[in-house]
């Protein structure tokens, strides 16, 4: 890849995420974000307002011509990530797009094709990779703070919203709404989980160092969901819009010694427990991690709230805690939204100024999507799956 003096920017697609994405960029002094695009021209006038930008658009291939912007930012459903990955490769144009990625897997070839045939760099923006806590949690793994890791245990809790945050704009088919649509969001019929194992299973690699090779998963009995008069999911035991659901994950790993589990946390009484969000669990032969995700909060040490617990087979004990602000929409201290997709952005600019390789590749963000459909594979067919041996034909059956 070829040095770059700064990094400009047209970001398409003006959703919740977006604004971690602006303020990201424009947190580096070595990027700019010159454009902003969204089907909601009068909201993309706003932001451009808000946010000091100078350009807006409501027509993206518009937008790709351009000549100032050298990278695209798509943050629009993920049916469109493809289509509009390859026409931002094709206009020369390097890429960032929010996960999951592709819709299957002959998708993610198209695309990762067509930024390599145009010369452009494609990174995904894979968030979980890069939470201050789990890349602390990743350093001390490495550093042998608990030795060769074994087994990772990840459990779901209540995300809380900020009050107010998530309303500001009405929920429309393009704004969230999509998110409930499993031809839109993904999934084939499992779309939370499509939208979301990318990420449990991604930090999963990272930390415990190995590919998952083999996915097991259990089915939520969400036989008791209300429906409404046009046979339309109200309210599912977890936040989902279709009958498949998920309760369990269980998976192994290339090193044999590597087991894992992801688990919902259960609401009984109409309450969760007094943990909330994502949280992981990593054991090692010589000690254990416990560390806070997205949204995450009530990990407690001594009586008091931790982020991070290391605790060793001698007895000793290390607590820590990332005072970063919190975060922008979960009532939580771990900074998600804020920080995650800073820390990923502010590594890929850097990237692209020097020429080196990005942070988190096209590549890598298929391979993710594979993992995830062997995922629902094992979900619909009851059986466990090996990852190798899915395929676009297998999923979607």
């Amino acid at each position: 890849m070829k040095k770059m003096d700064k990094v400009k920017v047209g970001l398409v697609g003006l959703g919740l995420v977006s604004d971690s994405h602006i303020k990201a960029f424009q947190s580096h002094k070595n990027a700019e974000v010159t454009a902003v695009c969204d089907l909601d021209e009068q909201y993309a006038k706003e932001v451009m307002q808000q946010y000091g930008i100078t350009k807006y658009y409501a027509d993206y291939d518009e937008m790709l011509k351009d000549e100032e912007i050298n990278l695209v930012d798509i943050c629009t459903p993920t049916f469109t990530h493809v289509k509009m990955t390859v026409a931002a490769a094709e206009a020369k144009k390097n890429i960032l797009c929010e996960k999951p990625f592709c819709m299957n897997l002959e998708e993610g070839r198209v695309a990762c094709e067509a930024a390599e045939k145009n010369g452009v760099s494609l990174t995904v923006e894979e968030s979980y990779r890069f939470m201050t806590s789990i890349i602390k949690a990743k350093e001390l793994i490495d550093a042998g703070e608990i030795g060769k890791p074994t087994q990772i245990r990840q459990r779901f809790g209540e995300w809380v919203p900020k009050e107010g945050v998530l309303d500001t704009r009405e929920t429309t088919e393009n704004h969230r709404g999509w998110r409930m649509n499993t031809k839109k969001a993904g999934g084939n019929g499992f779309p939370w989980m499509f939208d979301h194992c990318v990420h449990f299973f991604t930090a999963t690699e990272m930390l415990m160092g190995s590919k998952i090779t083999e996915v097991y998963s259990m089915m939520s009995d969400n036989s008791w969901i209300h429906k409404n008069s046009d046979d339309k999911v109200e309210m599912s035991l977890h936040g989902g819009t279709e009958v498949g659901d998920i309760a369990m994950l269980t998976w192994s790993h290339a090193d044999p010694a590597c087991k894992g589990v992801w688990m919902r946390a259960e609401e009984i009484n109409g309450k969760y427990d007094y943990m909330t969000g994502f949280s992981i669990t990593v054991i090692g032969e010589t000690g254990m991690i416990e560390v806070l995700g997205e949204g995450a909060g009530g990990l407690q040490y001594n009586g008091e709230e931790v982020h991070l617990i290391l605790r060793k087979k001698d007895g000793t004990v290390q607590t820590m805690r990332f005072e970063e602000g919190g975060d922008d929409i979960w009532e939580s201290e771990m900074s998600y939204y804020s920080h995650a997709h800073m820390n990923l952005i502010h590594r890929m600019v850097d990237s692209l100024l020097e020429g080196k390789e990005v942070p988190y590749s096209g590549e890598q963000g298929v391979h993710d999507v594979k993992t995830t459909l062997a995922a629902i594979c094992s979900a619909k067919e009851g059986v466990p799956v090996k990852v190798d041996e899915v395929t676009d034909a297998r999923y979607l059956n």
